[in-house]
């Protein structure tokens, strides 16, 4: 059964974030050479309210989420999250977040990544003519109404 995990709850914001596949095709086990999850993220460009899909077999890895030193080191002892289901975990924060697998020497082998989500985007501002224009037939309309000639 597939879940969706929300890992850190920040303001909701309005656009939709898109999802990746963590690993691509070859999805979260143990990789072929210790930097490919890293060469993995360098792809993406990934912001708040983005998804990651991890695809892997249960009872074979899982989810953990750990600190910088935590995950530098591969200790495993404090995970920040940690799940032994495949699934989603949607990211609704801006900072950077560790990755790994806690299955035996798999995160020595290379089974992690460290991956930055910039700020959601905010969203598009009208144009300033149109901005403008919105301004001043609300000051019109006040302007019209403060003046209004009251009899001599």
């Amino acid at each position: 059964m597939k879940y969706v995990i929300v890992l850190v709850i920040a303001i909701a914001a309005i656009a939709e974030g898109a999802i990746y596949t963590v690993g691509d095709d070859m999805g979260w086990m143990v990789p072929p050479t210790p930097d490919y999850y890293a060469s993995w993220v360098s792809k993406y460009y990934f912001v708040e309210n983005d998804t990651l899909v991890f695809n892997f077999e249960e009872g074979q890895h899982d989810i953990t989420v750990l600190t910088k030193e935590d995950f530098d080191s591969c200790n495993m002892t404090n995970p920040l999250f940690q799940t032994p289901e495949p699934g989603a975990v949607s990211v609704e924060a801006s900072d950077t977040f560790y990755f790994t697998c806690s299955f035996g020497q798999h995160c020595a082998k290379g089974q992690k990544f460290a991956i930055y989500f910039a700020p959601a985007p905010l969203p598009p501002s009208p144009s300033p003519s149109a901005s403008a224009a919105a301004d001043q037939s609300l000051e019109t309309r006040l302007f019209k109404f403060v003046t209004e000639k009251k009899g001599n």
